[in-house]
């Protein structure tokens, strides 16, 4: 009975994917954000939190979502057991997210975040993205009926000042926690303009936060 009035609630404009099985959702009219809650074990999670801890990553390619060759993609990066769970989840992440576009190839970027790079909560021009944060402190991002949006764009304001008028309640800011997925539907996606997904990186820079990000877009044609 729980779950049945959790549904009643939630918001229409995302949704919570029990599976990449439903990434399927985001082509719903409406909809901004499939958001899969999946966890990781923590001891396998624990590898990859050490292995972003001692390593700066940045790679970045085009792949091609049917064979996307995520083992020469990670080739500079160190062998070991870290390694191969990024390479194995990449490789699904990649072929789930062709299926879902229909893109023959994504650009990939796997990268280590130190910096407040995006603290401006925005909208995203690309059709449809793909963002997992593998370690630290995953993106921030706010419901529609907390988002003023035509106060979007810092005009000329603080980065803080302006945040503050584009997110009416900031006690609602959700995050995304690590190995989360979420799949974001952008301005350019047909018939979404106005209604892109409201986001942010989380602020990391006080605090010496850092973060290890994948992001998979559509390659540009």
């Amino acid at each position: 009975m729980a779950i049945e009035l959790l549904d009643v609630v939630v918001p229409f404009h995302f949704r919570y994917a029990r599976s990449a099985d439903e990434f399927a959702a985001i082509h719903a009219q409406g909809v901004n954000l499939v958001l899969w809650r999946r966890e990781q074990e923590p001891g396998l999670g624990g590898l990859v939190d050490a292995f972003s801890s001692d390593h700066d990553i940045d790679v970045k390619a085009v792949l091609q979502c049917g064979e996307p060759e995520v083992w020469m993609f990670l080739s500079d990066l160190p062998s070991c057991g870290a390694r191969d769970m990024l390479a194995a989840d990449i490789d699904f992440l990649v072929r789930r997210f062709g299926a879902i576009t229909g893109a023959a190839a994504a650009c990939v970027h796997l990268e280590t975040v130190q910096t407040d790079a995006c603290r401006l909560f925005h909208v995203d021009a690309a059709a449809l993205r793909m963002l997992v944060t593998y370690s630290g402190f995953g993106t921030q991002w706010v419901t529609n009926d907390n988002v003023r949006r035509n106060e979007l764009t810092a005009k000329g304001r603080s980065f803080e000042a302006a945040n503050r008028a584009i997110v009416p309640r900031p006690a609602q800011i959700r995050s995304a926690r690590p190995w989360w997925v979420m799949l974001q539907k952008g301005e350019s996606y047909p018939g979404n303009a106005g209604n892109g997904v409201v986001h942010r990186s989380p602020p990391l820079e006080q605090a010496g936060g850092r973060r290890l990000r994948l992001c998979i877009d559509e390659v540009k044609r």
